[in-house]
């Protein structure tokens, strides 16, 4: 449960063997829309992988044949130009599919509980900004947007609650501590938890410096941060 990375690399690379293979899970599986993007991508290039009780069979001997593909837009990227929307003005984003397998296409229907006015069409989301109240979020299928949502979250009145993010602490860097101190430092009131974030809305962040941990996420969160900043942030 780690990440649906490991099982997309073995997805890739064992049809091409020549005796079947099997993918068995040994904990719950996360992030399976990327999982499910991998294999549906695969499909058009003529290679087959099925679904089973306890994972994947994926038979050996196969070829991919060369096509013409447009990949998907990528939501974890719209997002957090859907949250700077939701947080002050209007944002349109284009080339972004509601129908893709990716999980955090999530983040339409939780800025619309979040309290923000969102638009969907066939291929953009308009989000417009208005009074967000504090909402619950099971974050196991999207741990990519938690960065964003807990500065979204920073502006919630009333008490947002992030849960089930305990992987986080295994990525780039340990996102759940590096989102939660970058934000407090600036003036927001968020309280670390062992698996997620308890965050208190405020009107506004002071300026003054987060650490971005080398990691692209949490620089480009606390981006968007700064639109509601009364000052520089570094």
């Amino acid at each position: 449960n780690v990440s649906s990375q490991f099982i997309t690399g073995l997805m890739f690379a064992l049809p091409l063997l020549q005796g079947d293979s099997d993918i068995v899970l040994t904990s719950p599986i996360e992030s399976i829309g990327y999982i499910n993007m991998t294999i549906k991508t695969m499909s058009k290039f003529g290679v087959q992988v099925s679904e089973t009780d306890y994972g994947w069979h994926i038979k050996g001997n196969q070829n991919y044949k060369p096509t013409d593909y447009i990949t998907d837009g990528d939501w974890s990227q719209a997002a957090f130009f859907m949250c700077a929307g939701a947080l002050k003005g209007e944002t349109t984003v284009n080339g972004v599919d509601i129908t893709s397998t990716q999980g955090d296409k999530e983040i339409a229907e939780i800025l619309k509980r979040f309290g923000a006015d969102v638009t969907i069409g066939e291929n953009f989301v308009t989000v417009k900004a208005n009074e967000l109240n504090g909402i619950e979020i099971d974050a196991r299928q999207i741990p990519d947007l938690v960065p964003i949502l807990a500065v979204t979250g920073a502006f919630a009145k009333g008490v947002t609650k992030i849960t089930n993010a305990e992987r986080l602490r295994i990525k780039e860097s340990d996102r759940l501590s590096a989102i939660a101190n970058a934000l407090n430092n600036v003036g927001a009131k968020v309280t670390e938890k062992p698996d997620g974030l308890e965050i208190e809305g405020v009107n506004s962040l002071n300026a003054g410096v987060a650490e971005g941990c080398n990691d692209h996420r949490i620089v480009m969160a606390m981006c968007v941060a700064t639109l509601m900043s009364t000052g520089d942030i570094t």
